[in-house]
């Protein structure tokens, strides 16, 4: 049996109705990159789909998660977004952005 739990409770830990979703991302790169590529690289994906999106990124070039920064959810939209963005670059061999999971417990699925 569920437990009930008022809705200050649930807010507080990030349950029900105040849930938070995020997503996962993996690429690989076609060669190694030299010198400040990679955080230009970074610098440019951040810059490009993360900040005008509202969502913040934890990770580096090759695996990460994103989600929404200052509390709320990732949306399908900004998967597809990331997806898309990361898809033009050419320094990347294969992109794999994974579905909306709970940015809490990782347990949890959307």
């Amino acid at each position: 049996m569920a437990k009930s739990r008022s809705p200050r409770l649930r807010k507080k830990l990030h349950l029900g109705e105040f849930q938070e979703l995020g997503f996962d991302i993996e690429t690989e790169l076609k060669a190694p990159l030299v010198g400040d590529a990679e955080e230009a690289l970074l610098i440019a994906f951040i810059e490009g789909v993360i900040e005008p999106r509202g969502l913040i990124f934890g990770g580096g070039v090759s695996c990460g998660y994103v989600c929404k920064a200052g509390g709320g959810s990732a949306t399908e939209e900004d998967r597809h977004a990331v997806q898309e963005w990361l898809e033009t670059r050419s320094e990347l061999a294969s992109v794999k952005v994974h579905g909306l999971t709970d940015a809490w417990y990782a347990s949890l699925t959307a």
